[in-house]
């Protein structure tokens, strides 16, 4: 073999030295993880930008921790065998116990889960200040309106974009074509969740049937009057920069429709779930549609915006900014 022979075998390939995209530190505060559908029994490898997961089920109940083994980084999850509450690692054949960092030389952090309905959302970071009353809102929704999976998405598109949507008034006419919007002004919430409310002004119901809303619009053509005889109330609220908890409806008829979105190397991973009331279910269909419809809608705009481009604001984008801002007194991760 030539030196020149050598020197090509061991150069590193143009693919291989090219570097890789990967995703910043995930935020702190609240994380839609998983719904119970994701999971595949026992141990299921999990991801949160670049922080490697494993979800534990166990008796019924759920369990989040790190998923890099601390002898010598081996994913746990991935060849891992549980048994009772430690992870054998299919590198070395460590015991690994799960979450008892403080009386086992190998171990591996836990995360706190809370459930709601089919899915699961975890909280980074020690600071209780973040949790923003979230667990709360939780506790009154879940009985009522158990989620749902609507959607899980990959979007080329920044994470925190998926959840400021809530908060920018002007698209919702713009873009989804609801006939008009009033309100939509951006406050700090009991405990500090960011929250905005409006009204929106519609013919119908969007959840009809196709016939009921064909009528409405031809009474408004016979007479030549329109009249706005459903007006829902939009009622949003930010935990985190990936969670935003969202009561439509009018009063009686309340839909939860929970949006998350959690960053990966090329953008993120968008989350939807939707809870309605007892004797509601017929809705479902319509709304998890509803839900494809819309994100569809946002991504053609979402994935071609221009993110140098210099911005010119104006009173309309004051609550994106202040949820921009929300989003600021959020750290990284460790």
């Amino acid at each position: 073999m030539t030196h020149q022979d050598r020197a090509a075998a061991t150069a590193p390939s143009t693919a291989a030295s090219a570097p890789r995209a990967v995703a910043s530190a995930p935020h702190t505060g609240w994380h839609l993880f998983a719904f119970l559908s994701e999971l595949t029994g026992g141990l299921t490898p999990l991801a949160i930008g670049p922080r490697r997961l494993i979800a534990v089920e166990q008796d019924e109940r759920v369990r989040l921790f790190d998923a890099n083994c601390p002898h010598r980084g081996a994913h746990l999850g991935i060849g891992g065998t549980l048994e009772g509450d430690c992870v054998i690692c299919p590198f070395h054949g460590k015991r690994i116990a799960l979450g008892d960092r403080a009386n086992r030389r190998w171990a591996v952090r836990e995360y706190p889960v809370l459930r709601w309905g089919q899915a699961l959302f975890t909280r980074f970071g020690s600071d209780d200040a973040d949790e923003r009353g979230f667990p709360e809102a939780l506790a009154r929704f879940a009985a009522t309106h158990p989620l749902v999976p609507a959607l899980t998405r990959a979007i080329a598109a920044p994470a925190d974009l998926i959840v400021e949507n809530a908060f920018d008034g002007d698209h919702f006419t713009a873009l989804h074509k609801v006939p008009k919007v009033t309100g939509m002004q951006a406050r700090t919430g009991e405990a500090g969740e960011l929250v905005i409310e409006g009204e929106f002004l519609m013919q119908t119901s969007p959840w009809q049937d196709d016939r009921a809303k064909e009528e409405v619009r031809w009474q408004a053509v016979r007479t030549g009057v329109v009249r706005w005889d459903y007006r829902p109330r939009f009622l949003a609220r930010a935990f985190s920069p990936g969670v935003v908890v969202t009561e439509f409806g009018p009063p009686g008829r309340t839909h939860v429709i929970v949006t998350a979105a959690s960053a990966t190397a090329t953008g993120c991973v968008a989350r939807v779930a939707i809870g309605v009331s007892a004797g509601h279910e017929g809705e479902l269909r319509m709304l998890i549609e509803g839900s494809h419809k819309a994100i569809g809608e946002d991504i053609s705009i979402w994935e071609n915006l221009d993110h140098t481009a210099e911005p010119h604001y104006d009173a309309g984008d004051d609550p994106v900014l202040a949820f921009r801002a929300f989003c600021a007194g959020f750290g990284r991760t460790q």
